[in-house]
C-alpha cells in the first residue's frame, strides 16, 4: 500500500486550504493509499516511511504562507532520493496573485524529491474579505488526486 503523508496550512477563517486537504486525504484513500494528514503547526519536518509527500498552502504574496516555509526550511538534511511528493495551493484568479507550488515545488526538488504529478491550483474568490472555493474547485481537486494516485500507485 502506498503511504502518503499530506501537511497543509490554511490561514482564512473559512479554512479553505484545509477544504482542499480534506478533499485530497478522502480522495486517496478512496484510490486505495494510506494518509496522514497534519496541519503544518503539527507536522514534523520527517518524512519517516512514507513513499510521498503532499504540500498544500495558500498563495500569500506571490509565495507560501509563513509557516508552510518555515516548515520547508526545516526539511533539510536527510537523503530524500527516491521519495515522491506532490503540491496544491489555494489562490485568488489573478495574474498579481503568484504560485505557491512554484516555490514549494522547487524546494522539494532540491531537498531530492521527485515530483510526480503537476501541481493543483484552487480558485478561491473573496466577497467582502470572506474566502470560499470557487464552484466547481473542489470536484478539480478530487480530480487531480485520480491522477496522482494512478502514478502513485502503479
Amino acid at each position: 500500500m502506498v503511504k502518503v503523508l499530506l501537511i497543509y496550512d490554511t490561514v482564512s477563517p473559512t479554512k479553505v486550504t484545509e477544504k482542499v486537504a480534506e478533499a485530497v486525504t478522502a480522495t486517496m484513500r478512496e484510490q486505495g493509499a494510506s494518509v496522514d494528514q497534519f496541519f503544518v503547526e503539527r507536522a514534523k519536518a520527517d518524512v519517516g516511511d512514507h513513499d510521498c509527500l503532499v504540500l498544500g498552502a495558500p498563495t500569500m504574496a506571490w509565495r507560501p504562507s509563513e509557516r508552510m516555509r518555515r516548515f520547508l526550511a526545516g526539511l533539510g538534511g536527510t537523503d530524500r532520493s527516491g521519495k515522491r511528493a506532490a503540491a496544491f495551493d489555494t489562490q485568488l484568479k489573478s495574474f498579481v496573485s503568484g504560485n505557491a507550488t512554484k516555490h514549494m515545488e522547487a524546494r522539494l526538488v532540491e531537498l531530492g524529491f521527485g515530483i510526480v504529478h503537476p501541481a493543483l491550483i484552487a480558485y478561491v474568490e473573496s466577497e467582502k474579505k470572506r474566502y470560499r472555493l470557487k464552484a466547481g474547485e473542489l470536484e478539480k481537486a478530487r480530480a487531480w488526486v485520480r491522477e496522482l494516485a494512478i502514478k502513485l500507485l502503479r
